[in-house]
């Protein structure tokens, strides 16, 4: 929390034609984690074709935050869901990459590439 009580961190969810975007703004840390993990966990249950994790606006993220997207690459795997992360910014792509969860995730500089690629793999069959 910011001294005025202001959360660190917020969390959107909105749904386009190609899957639900759960886009995140802030600190995703250990304070801040359990929003984002509470408000995906949510979309997923509504059994959407794709999800789009936004992180293009994190401003820092820490384990706890990694953690979430570890969840959420082990829940979509297992609903065989295509999950993409959208992550531009030295916070967040520095944590992943350095975790190694880069490998694990569909990664895309912006929602519009994310978007073209659940596009393309629904094209081509995969």
């Amino acid at each position: 929390m910011i001294d005025d009580g202001t959360p660190a961190l917020t969390v959107r969810v909105r749904t386009v034609p190609e899957a639900v975007v759960v886009a995140a703004a802030g600190d995703l840390d250990l304070a801040t984690a359990p929003v984002l993990r509470t408000r995906a966990r949510a979309a997923l249950a509504g059994r959407p074709g794709a999800l789009i994790v936004d992180l293009g606006a994190v401003t820092y993220c820490g384990s706890a935050g990694l953690q979430v997207i570890a969840e959420l690459v082990a829940s979509s795997s297992a609903a065989g869901l295509p999950l993409a992360v959208v992550a531009d910014g030295r916070p967040v792509l520095r944590s992943l990459q350095v975790t190694r969860l880069d490998a694990a995730v569909a990664l895309h500089p912006t929602v519009v590439r994310a978007r073209a690629w659940l596009r393309q793999r629904r094209t081509s069959g995969g």
